[in-house]
């Protein structure tokens, strides 16, 4: 009997053992839920606060800017923006002339931007240079050159990096929703052209897209896919990528923002055209190379 009365003892101390034991994991477990809940209160917390806090920032920026419009704005014929890349002119050697080409250059797709209209931004903000040779047949009256030279990219990218720089440290494979809502707080202080489409403020999407001044372009490299469009960036888009500058793209002139002023090098238009870059990309590229007396690319016209 004493034996048997030792193995129940034993038995039952087991028992309360395992109840005990049960008791602090349910304990624990409870604690550690409880500090899962306040630690993802806390961070949702902190996430609304910044983007209120963009929001106000970008609404006093906004007002800034208004008031830098109404103060200035008579100083200029442009709606481009208060932005402007300084000392972005190229050498005297890459300057090009042109007047109203021979067979002008309508886009089809955006806004027109027409030679002569381009012509009358850039007369008054481009210095002629102490002699130019015209590069093209089409601009043998002298009254009717205009000098265009190469922008800077670089200062370009620079400017466009201060434009979205609170987007520029948002991991947005890890947070795509905050990317696309602190895209949405920023849009109201960004140029036209830059402002995002529905397609960039539904759709997860690297940040370096934002900054390209084209809005079809941008949902187009959007609508075919990560593997290409980061293809494109890390290999093209040197106005918003650190790459190496290599010719893949020539912005003439001051205007920036303007997709006329856009030359895409033959390797490139040959490479990404027709599901990617559309025909008006190459008219545009002919349209330059014309002015400057360089071979026309076949099959943009």
């Amino acid at each position: 009997m004493s034996e048997s009365g030792s193995e129940a003892t034993k038995a039952d101390k087991k028992r309360e053992y395992n109840r005990n034991a049960q008791r602090v994991f349910r304990q624990r477990r409870k604690e550690h839920l409880s500090k899962l809940e306040a630690a993802q209160r806390e961070a949702s917390t902190s996430q609304n606060d910044e983007v209120e806090r963009l929001r106000r920032e970008n609404f006093a920026l906004a007002q800034e800017n208004e008031s830098l419009k109404a103060a200035y704005g008579s100083q200029s014929s442009s709606p481009g923006p208060s932005i402007s890349p300084t000392e972005v002119r190229g050498s005297p050697a890459g300057y090009i002339t042109y007047a109203t080409a021979q067979t002008p250059f309508a886009p089809t797709v955006g806004t027109p931007f027409m030679p002569t209209t381009m012509s009358m931004a850039l007369s008054s903000s481009i210095p002629t240079p102490l002699s130019s040779t015209p590069l093209s047949s089409t601009t043998t009256d002298p009254s009717s050159l205009v000098v265009v030279v190469p922008n800077n990219i670089r200062e370009i990218r620079r400017s466009l990096h201060n434009m979205f720089a609170p987007l520029l440290d948002i991991p947005v494979i890890s947070n795509p929703q905050t990317h696309l809502a602190t895209l949405a707080a920023l849009a109201p202080t960004l140029p036209n052209v830059l402002k995002p489409t529905h397609v960039q403020l539904t759709t997860p999407h690297h940040a370096y897209i934002d900054m390209i001044p084209s809005p079809l372009l941008r949902d187009r490299l959007i609508a075919v896919g990560p593997e290409h469009a980061n293809s494109f960036l890390t290999e093209v888009c040197t106005i918003a990528c650190d790459i190496e500058d290599t010719g893949q793209m020539t912005i003439w002139g001051e205007d920036w923002l303007n997709e006329f002023s856009w030359e895409f090098s033959a390797p490139v238009l040959e490479r990404w055209r027709g599901w990617l870059l559309t025909l008006e990309w190459g008219q545009r590229a002919n349209f330059w190379r014309r002015q400057r007396g360089a071979a026309i690319l076949h099959g943009y016209d």
